[in-house]
């Protein structure tokens, strides 16, 4: 499995090791800043900071999937900086010693939403700087494809309907979702959506414990048997294609080759749907967004993500004048406006949305929900949820098993992890 922030394990940490601060960041006494962004995001992240004028004052180190890593350097290889996607770790972290308290102009004037304080406060301080937010429960669906096929706007379905939906077109040419097997946070998503929109309770209960967590519970199996009618459904493109298809190739299923009607993905996968729009010579008009289902009789998920930026323990003292400039509300405005597929945290913002994401922007100001695998430690990512929703996926693809048994096996192995990480 791999995830969206790239494949850059093979070097091993070099980027550490040597001072990876390509491009035109990066001199003598520099600010280092790890990141877990690689691609068109680290791009869009150079950009921001050439918007801002800090020039040889930062040094950008990209560690990908390894950007946990970045606590455990020490001495000159250490970054002062950490744009921490693990949004739900920073307060453990701070009670560890390993971060410094935020500057304060960061916080004054309440500029976040209530959400980001109870994440980012330890013992009434802020040990985290909002810079990213992250829509989670965002679905991106083709509306020419829906009207052909007789299914109308999905705005206020549930998940019945969704089901439904897949049902009908089973064994066409057409699959109503696109799933990105290959990519483990995709499923997760999935899962921690439809969880939610069983149980806010179960959900909250599930990220506020200490483990050993209890998963078999039922709605956790409630959630996996909805998972299980969805990603059952068969299709021309089997289940394989799917084990093997990253998130980038879903929505080209969906806005370029057009053998799907829908995707799960948050909004940064914007530029990538923008791209295929121009690649199919189709128009922006067709691209429609809605949230995740609600379960009959229940509310819609609204989960949200993002990346924080937490300044060291033993930082140099200009880290937090950085932290200050790229958490200020002009900030961004070259990622959002140059490059798309980013929500800004800030109360105040500032920066045209585009007509598809001004919409969610404006969702996600009230009050979502944290997501869960961001807040349960190592069960929430390659070693808990990922394994054992990829196994599941696997099992009732294509209808090839009865879900209940597979619900069963795959709540007594997320069990079985919560034993094995304590």
């Amino acid at each position: 499995m791999v995830s969206r922030r790239g494949l850059l394990r093979a070097g091993a940490l070099l980027p550490l090791a040597a001072g990876c601060g390509a491009g035109p960041f990066g001199g003598p006494g520099a600010v280092r800043i790890a990141v877990a962004w690689s691609g068109g995001e680290l791009a869009a992240f150079r950009a921001v900071l050439d918007g801002l004028s800090l020039g040889s004052t930062v040094e950008v180190v990209p560690l990908g999937d390894d950007i946990d890593t970045a606590f455990g350097s020490a001495g000159r290889e250490a970054p002062d900086i950490v744009m921490m996607p693990q949004i739900g770790q920073v307060r453990s972290l701070a009670a560890r010693g390993r971060l410094r308290v935020s500057p304060d102009q960061v916080w004054q004037g309440v500029p976040y939403a209530a959400y980001w304080e109870r994440l980012l406060f330890h013992d009434g301080k802020p040990f985290g700087a909002p810079f990213k937010a992250t829509a989670k429960s965002l679905a991106w669906f083709d509306r020419e494809g829906m009207a052909k096929y007789g299914l109308g706007d999905p705005a206020g379905w549930t998940v019945r309907d969704w089901v439904a939906a897949a049902a009908e077109l089973s064994g066409g040419p057409v699959r109503f979702l696109a799933p990105a097997g290959a990519d483990g946070w995709t499923l997760t998503d999935s899962f921690e959506n439809m969880l939610l929109a069983e149980s806010p309770d179960d959900y909250a209960e599930l990220a506020e414990s200490a483990p050993p967590r209890r998963w078999d519970r039922p709605a956790v199996r409630a959630a996996l048997w909805n998972l299980g009618a969805l990603w059952g459904v068969r299709a021309e493109r089997g289940i394989g294609s799917a084990l093997t298809r990253q998130f980038p190739d879903a929505v080209r299923e969906v806005f370029d080759h057009r053998t799907a009607l829908m995707v799960v993905l948050p909004d940064f996968a914007e530029p990538i749907v923008r791209r295929c729009l121009r690649n199919a010579k189709r128009a922006d008009e067709v691209v429609g967004t809605t949230w995740f289902p609600r379960v009959p009789g229940g509310v819609r998920p609204h989960i949200v993500g993002g990346d924080v930026a937490v300044v060291t323990a033993k930082a140099s003292e200009a880290a937090n004048g950085v932290v200050a400039a790229l958490t200020g509300p002009e900030a961004a405005k070259p990622w959002i406006e140059g490059f798309g597929g980013f929500l800004g945290p800030h109360r105040d913002t500032q920066g045209a949305y585009s007509r598809i994401l001004a919409p969610v922007a404006e969702e996600l100001a009230a009050e979502p929900v944290v997501e869960l695998s961001e807040r349960i430690g190592a069960m929430g990512g390659r070693h808990g949820l990922w394994p054992v929703l990829t196994a599941f996926l696997t099992e009732v693809g294509d209808g090839a098993n009865p879900v209940l048994p597979a619900v069963d096996r795959a709540v007594a192995a997320l069990d079985e992890r919560e034993r094995r990480s304590r």
